[in-house]
C-alpha cells in the first residue's frame, strides 16, 4: 500500500496543478472576455474617429503640411518679435533725437533772445556811455573850476601864501601855481599838501551842494611828509573849519601832533596776546583846537 501511496503522490501533485490551472483559466475568460468587449468599444471609437477624419478630409500629408505652417507661423511670430523689438529701440532713439532737436532749439530761442537782449543793452550802454561823456564834459567845464577855486583856497592857507592856485587838468591831476607860474607837484610833502586842500574842497562843495555842514571829517596818515611848520597850518586850518566841519577826526602815527587836539584814542598793539588795546589819554586844554 507504501508503495501504491508513493506511486499515486506524483498523480495528485498533477491533479492539484490541473485544479489550479482550471481555476487560472476560468479567471482568464473573464478578463479575456472584458479586454473584448473593451476592444470592441476602441474599435468604434476608432472607426467613429476615421469616420469623422475622412468627413473632415483629414490626411497624414494633410497633418505634415499643417504641421509644417505652424512652425512657419512660430518662425514668423519670432522674426516679428525681433522686429518689433528693433522698432521699439529705433522708436526710443527717435524719442531721445526728437528730444534733443526740441531742446536744441529751445536753447537756440534762448541765445536769440539773450542776443537781441544783448544788443538791447548794448544800445543801452552805448547810449550811457555818450550820456557819461556828455555829462563828464559839461562836470569838466563848470564843476573843475569850482573845485580849482575851492582847493587854491584851502592851499594858501596850508603853504602861507606860498602857491597862489591848484589848477586841474581834464584829468583831475593837481598842478600848482607858484608866482604865477605852474609847477607840478613833485615832493611828498607838496603831493600831501594838494590832495589834502583837494580833499577839504571837494567835501565843502558836497556840504554847500547838501545845502547843510557835514558834521563828520575823517582824514587818514596827513602829515606823514610834511615838516613841522606845515603840520602847524593844517592843524591852524582845521581849527578855523569848525563851522563847516564840527567834528573832524584825524588817524596818525605822527606824535607831536597830539597837543593840537582835545581828545587823543590811542589804539596799541598787545603783542603778547595779539589784541588791540583802546585807550584816552590826556591833553592840555585848548578852547581852540579841533575835535
Amino acid at each position: 500500500m507504501k508503495r501504491q501511496v508513493q506511486a499515486l503522490e506524483p498523480v495528485v501533485l498533477r491533479a492539484e496543478r490541473q485544479r489550479a490551472l482550471a481555476d487560472q483559466a476560468q479567471s482568464l475568460v473573464g478578463e479575456a472576455e472584458r479586454v473584448e468587449r473593451e476592444l470592441s468599444e476602441l474599435e468604434r471609437e476608432a472607426a467613429s474617429l476615421r469616420q469623422q477624419m475622412a468627413e473632415l478630409g483629414f490626411t497624414d500629408e494633410a497633418y505634415v503640411q499643417a504641421e509644417q505652417a505652424v512652425e512657419r507661423a512660430r518662425a514668423g511670430k519670432h522674426e516679428a518679435e525681433k522686429r518689433v523689438v528693433r522698432a521699439r529701440a529705433e522708436l526710443e532713439a527717435a524719442t531721445d533725437a526728437l528730444a534733443g532737436v526740441t531742446r536744441r532749439r529751445e536753447e537756440r530761442s534762448q541765445m536769440l533772445a539773450g542776443i537781441d537782449t544783448a544788443k538791447r543793452d548794448l544800445l543801452l550802454h552805448q547810449e550811457l556811455d555818450r550820456a557819461f561823456t556828455d555829462l563828464r564834459t559839461d562836470l569838466n567845464a563848470s564843476l573843475r573850476p569850482e573845485l580849482s577855486e575851492l582847493a587854491s583856497v584851502f592851499l594858501r592857507d596850508l603853504t602861507n601864501d606860498r602857491y597862489s592856485d591848484l589848477e586841474l587838468d581834464e584829468d583831475y591831476v593837481a598842478v600848482l601855481m607858484e608866482d604865477g607860474q605852474a609847477k607840478p607837484v613833485v615832493s611828498g610833502g607838496e603831493e600831501d599838501v594838494a590832495n589834502l586842500a583837494l580833499r577839504l574842497a571837494i567835501s565843502q562843495m558836497i556840504a554847500e551842494r547838501a545845502g547843510q555842514p557835514l558834521s563828520l571829517l575823517v582824514l587818514d596818515e596827513i602829515f606823514g611828509s610834511l615838516d613841522e611848520e606845515r603840520r602847524a597850518s593844517v592843524l591852524e586850518l582845521l581849527r578855523g573849519l569848525r563851522d563847516r566841519f564840527p567834528q573832524v577826526v584825524l588817524i596818525t602815527h605822527i606824535e607831536s601832533v597830539r597837543e593840537g587836539f582835545d581828545r587823543v584814542i590811542r589804539v596799541d598793539l598787545d603783542e603778547k596776546l595779539g589784541v588791540s588795546r583802546v585807550s584816552e589819554e590826556d591833553v592840555p586844554e585848548d578852547p581852540g583846537a579841533a575835535a
